[in-house]
């Protein structure tokens, strides 16, 4: 059976086909038979029509069609676009195609019964190809970030990690380097150091490289790969610590969008730095009250083990430092504070040049990673004192977690270099498994940190000018 999906706006464009009470609502589905053909109706009836819209549309068809023993399907892409005359029709094929491929996702690797439903897209234009491609490049990125979520906590320990991020970068143009051992000391990473103590699982810090033009300025990312967090010596509490084999959300993220970066031709000058530990706690764990000395001098005291996270960004950041980067950006699931602020849909955004914020959150709503700016006051660290040391890792006072948590990292930066931090914490699922989201992770942050770096690089060739 071939399958045909087809846009409507009014119910009279194909009155012929559909019943006089049918919904042409924006994204509902209405099935219709004719012959050997299954003609799929989408609803388009919006007032503006944004991209992630289009991938909205992909998702629902995708997924309506996901039992359907269908061999083809094709797409009214010509249709679609002329009620899209604000969108170019690359934006229109790739942005549907990349929301039908991630609806597709399906985590199925300790699944027997299972199996996958593909559909084999027919072209009307070959051309349409190339932008199908470009879909399919993004979209694999993201499900590279969904991979690495869902795998339980006893098959995705930072070694197993380490070797998956070595496979993946195998014969591309980016380089793997993994530390471990003694590389990973108590005087220069000593967080990595303090976090793993607890853990049988050694820690390891892998750093991917990406040199396609090493004239521009070095832009790091750095990605919080806690692989499972049970909260350390500050034990977390409730039915849902689970979950926390997704608190290396902020890794997988980095590893989506270094990913996506080598699949495309961005002439990129970046390094990703990810720490990757177990945090749990036996008889040789760190402890509340600890003093952690810091290669650039800072004495940080151990308020809770359960804010470990920061400790290990602050390692990752101060290594990138030291690498001649010249912009930062680090992403975490970090507080549950960020979810108490925003909700579920937006992660926060946090930076040192507040100015560039407002364009942050456009790169979101362009790549379905929403963030909404969050203020950095420093006046809150007054909430960070420590009696015996320079700051502490853990905020005083109840409220404004994810501001503090977000200070504290910025005690790591130098003055004159940019950095931007995004808690994660409460979208590293999907606030909704609508349209193109599906169960488990979501895979956020890969569209949008790869969108940063292009502007990063824009701005340096404007200041160039």
């Amino acid at each position: 059976m071939h399958i045909h999906i087809m846009p409507i706006h009014e119910t009279n464009d194909k009155g012929l086909y559909l019943k006089e009470d049918a919904s042409v609502e924006f994204g509902t589905i209405q099935f219709i038979q004719q012959e050997k053909e299954l003609v799929v109706f989408v609803g388009m009836n919006k007032a503006k029509i944004s991209l992630e819209d289009v991938r909205f549309l992909g998702g629902v068809c995708r997924k309506s069609l996901h039992k359907m023993k269908a061999a083809t399907v094709s797409i009214d892409f010509l249709t679609l676009a002329s009620y899209l005359t604000h969108l170019e029709l690359e934006q229109i094929v790739s942005g549907f195609m990349e929301g039908w491929y991630l609806a597709a996702y399906q985590f199925l690797f300790y699944k027997q019964a299972e199996h996958r439903n593909e559909l084999i897209v027919q072209w009307a234009d070959e051309r349409w190809k190339v932008y199908d491609r470009e879909a399919r490049i993004r979209a694999n990125a993201v499900n590279v970030a969904r991979d690495l979520c869902n795998e339980p906590a006893n098959k995705l320990t930072p070694t197993s990690y380490a070797e998956k991020i070595k496979q993946l970068f195998y014969e591309t143009d980016v380089t793997v380097q993994v530390m471990e051992g003694d590389a990973l000391n108590e005087v220069d990473f000593p967080g990595v150091y303090a976090v793993s103590k607890g853990s049988n699982e050694q820690a390891k810090l892998v750093v991917l490289t990406l040199a396609r033009d090493v004239a521009k300025d070095k832009i790091a990312l750095v990605g919080k790969g806690v692989t499972f967090d049970s909260g350390g010596t500050n034990v977390k509490a409730g039915s849902d610590i689970g979950e926390m084999k997704m608190d290396m959300g902020g890794s997988a993220a980095v590893v989506g969008a270094m990913k996506l970066l080598a699949d495309s031709a961005i002439p990129a000058h970046v390094v990703a730095i990810l720490p990757l530990v177990e945090n749990v706690a036996d008889g040789n764990a760190f402890l509340p009250s600890d003093v952690l000395t810091y290669r650039n001098g800072l004495h940080v005291e151990v308020g809770n083990t359960d804010a470990e996270g920061r400790l290990i960004l602050a390692d990752g950041l101060l290594y990138a430092q030291s690498l001649g980067a010249k912009t930062m950006i680090d992403i975490a699931t970090l507080t549950g504070s960020i979810g108490s602020a925003l909700g579920l849909k937006a992660a926060g955004v946090f930076s040192n040049h507040e100015a560039d914020l407002w364009h942050y959150k456009q790169l979101g709503e362009q790549t379905g990673d929403y963030i909404w700016p969050m203020p950095v006051y420093d006046d809150y660290l007054y909430y960070l004192k420590s009696d015996c040391a320079d700051v502490n890792n853990m905020s005083r006072s109840s409220f404004g977690g994810a501001i503090t948590a977000a200070l504290f990292l910025k005690q790591f930066i130098k003055h004159d270099l940019k950095w931007v931090h995004i808690d994660m914490a409460n979208t590293v699922r999907p606030w909704r498994e609508q349209g193109y989201y599906v169960a488990g992770a979501s895979g956020f942050g890969v569209r949008l940190l790869v969108e940063m770096i292009k502007t990063e690089i824009r701005h340096e060739f404007d200041r160039n000018e």
